[in-house]
């Protein structure tokens, strides 16, 4: 029996994050995305304390919580109304001047799942050319440019 040399790769796969430097290795998960799909109106009040206690507000809200059995027992006890996905946090290269408050998280396929501040920050709508104040500055812009 043959079997098929080629290989499925799923849609949304880091293969950008790969053509960009970032390391994609398949680390194991660290993390649970627990997304509340359903609203806890209406049930007991214990079942509505441990979605507050898991930080759940709104629905269709993700928190992370890094893996633990009392967060894993908590998931348990509310596993009706969340979805929960095994990721882990994707190492981004040190870069100056970019806050890194806010990670990218990927599942254990390398998948994407939420791009964090990066993915939702607009482009910035202009480019710096030139200094005026500074002739320094505008020389080392200037030479940035040429190259």
């Amino acid at each position: 029996m043959l079997r098929s040399l080629v290989t499925w790769v799923p849609r949304r796969t880091a293969g950008a994050a790969l053509r960009r430097g970032l390391s994609t290795d398949a680390s194991p998960t660290t993390h649970y995305r627990i997304t509340l799909r359903r609203s806890a109106i209406g049930l007991p009040k214990r079942t509505g304390r441990i979605v507050e206690a898991l930080g759940l507000r709104k629905r269709l809200q993700s928190v992370y919580h890094q893996q633990s059995p009392t967060i894993a027992g908590m998931v348990l006890a509310i596993k009706e109304l969340v979805h929960v996905e095994n990721v882990r946090q994707l190492e981004l290269p040190a870069t100056a001047g970019q806050d890194q408050t806010l990670p990218v998280w990927v599942n254990k396929e390398g998948e994407v799942v939420d791009a964090g501040r990066l993915g939702r920050k607009a482009p910035r709508g202009f480019k710096v050319v030139g200094n005026l104040v500074n002739e320094e500055r505008d020389a080392a812009l200037r030479a940035g440019q040429s190259s």
